[in-house]
């Protein structure tokens, strides 16, 4: 999706607002109900953006191989030209906002390096390999 921002960019105070549900599933799977919102402002002849873009992500639990659903948010706020963004915020094409690829880089970045399915998984047993969340195994007291 593109957002051609010329409309507003020859007239101070013109105002952009974004509300929009976007599919990024072709870049990445994962992802899904993308949804932006926010608005772009001529300030003087200058373009900021400040808009929230979440979604959801889904992949597998780090600890117990279930599959984990988080909640993500990214908070974009940048000023930026037709041609480019003080930032890497924005893809920007030909003075339109590539919004797909705006809120796919966001989400990304939002990220978490270990994902859980809960705060408080409990994950596999290393010698069993049951997933303790679900059963408790008997493996801690043979080991003693």
């Amino acid at each position: 999706m593109l957002i051609d921002i010329s409309k507003i960019k020859s007239s101070t105070g013109d105002v952009l607002v974004i509300d929009t549900e976007l599919d990024i599933s072709e870049l990445d799977p994962a992802f899904s109900d993308v949804k932006v919102e926010g608005k772009i402002k001529n300030i003087a002849g200058v373009l900021t953006i400040k808009a929230v873009i979440s979604g959801t992500y889904t992949a597998v639990c780090d600890r117990c191989m279930e599959e984990a659903s988080l909640k993500l948010e990214a908070k974009l706020d940048t000023i930026f030209d037709i041609n480019e963004a003080k930032d890497d915020s924005l893809t920007l094409e030909n003075g339109k906002i590539d919004l797909i690829r705006t809120a796919y880089d966001a989400l990304s970045l939002e990220i978490p390096m270990v994902i859980l399915c809960k705060e408080d998984c409990k994950g596999i047993c290393p010698h069993c390999g049951k997933n303790l969340n679900l059963e408790e195994c008997d493996c801690a007291e043979d080991e003693e």
